[in-house]
């Protein structure tokens, strides 16, 4: 891997790429599901572990939704905290009878968008 000025990558930096890539994608401990932009995951999701919660964005209280969902993969359990628009669509599955969603991010900020379709 090259460098903008054309140098290569040391094997201590190309490790600690690596190592930072693998603490993102495991959670580091995390209890909270965090995509970054371009971001994919598939999660189980339980229409009884869903709350309203109250945070605050730009300066404002603003409802969003926290689910609970469960990496099928590892059945480890983390909170997603969604907007109004992202809660509908991924009510809309729930009550279709569709528990594994795949989710993929667009954008950053008040861009940001998420595809949600059932797996």
């Amino acid at each position: 891997m090259k460098t903008a000025n054309g140098s290569e990558l040391s094997e201590r930096a190309r490790q600690n790429l690596q190592r930072n890539a693998e603490l993102r994608n495991s959670g580091g401990g995390n209890e909270y599901f965090n995509p970054q932009p371009g971001d994919k995951a598939a999660f189980l999701f339980d229409a009884e572990k869903v709350d309203p919660v109250e945070k605050k964005f730009d300066g404002k209280n603003v409802q969003r939704f926290q689910y609970t969902v469960k990496d099928p993969n590892t059945g480890q359990e983390k909170y997603w905290t969604v907007s109004k628009r992202t809660s509908e669509q991924i009510d809309a599955f729930l009550s279709e009878g569709h528990n594994l969603l795949k989710i993929q991010r667009f954008g950053s900020g008040k861009e940001t968008r998420y595809h949600i379709i059932p797996s």
